[in-house]
């Protein structure tokens, strides 16, 4: 079952990353990792770069994918992308 889950989210980070391509983005990394956590994609549009959370899931049965990222991952993402602009 981890290696489904896994390989689901891999493919729904492949098709973020395309995405974000064919909208102008710039894919500067993916699955950047530290001993703070993880950003999926992290990306330049213009001069602005933007750190990505991608969720995918089979259906909405859970929820959407959106709600997965609550105020506590928002603000672990923020210390993880304030990490990667600092080092």
């Amino acid at each position: 079952m981890r290696r489904e889950k896994q390989a689901l989210g891999e493919l729904g980070e492949d098709f973020a990353a395309s995405y974000l391509k064919r909208h102008g983005y710039r894919i500067i990394e993916r699955n950047f990792r530290c001993r703070l956590g993880e950003i999926d994609i992290i990306a330049q549009e213009g001069r602005d770069l933007v750190f990505i959370e991608v969720k995918t899931r089979r259906s909405n049965r859970f929820g959407c994918p959106q709600e997965a990222v609550t105020p506590a991952k928002q603000a672990k993402l923020r210390v993880v992308a304030t990490y990667y602009l600092q080092r």
